[in-house]
């Protein structure tokens, strides 16, 4: 119940925000299971006019990402770069790969305006 509270105490443009990250999270999820990461990143890079702010956005991602159980730092990353595309902020998608302790790691970061946006916490 206080989520709803708190969505809905939320001004109207970061509803529409979040609901937006939401639904693309979902989307992109969805698209890793069936189509390739290139195809993805290709998709999440294309470059529209927008006006919300590179915080507002990150905010949303970060949100919806915490709520979605299961969300990858890849879907996060991906999730990113395209809202903050379609708002005509450039930004980078960065994958690495290592092998920790003979395991297999991967990791995904978003970088835009010289930050790391999503992806610095590990």
């Amino acid at each position: 119940m206080r989520r709803a509270a708190a969505f809905l105490g939320l001004p109207g443009g970061d509803r529409i925000l979040l609901l937006e990250a939401f639904a693309t999270l979902a989307v992109v999820r969805l698209a890793l299971h069936l189509t390739s990461v290139d195809r993805l990143r290709s998709w999440a890079a294309r470059m529209r006019p927008g006006t919300r702010s590179v915080d507002r956005i990150s905010w949303a991602v970060r949100v919806a990402s915490r709520q979605l159980s299961g969300t990858t730092c890849l879907g996060s990353a991906l999730t990113l770069q395209r809202l903050l595309s379609t708002q005509g902020h450039a930004s980078e998608l960065h994958i690495g790969v290592a092998m920790q302790d003979q395991v297999f790691a991967a990791h995904a970061w978003i970088v835009c305006e010289g930050r790391i946006l999503m992806g610095d916490d590990e």
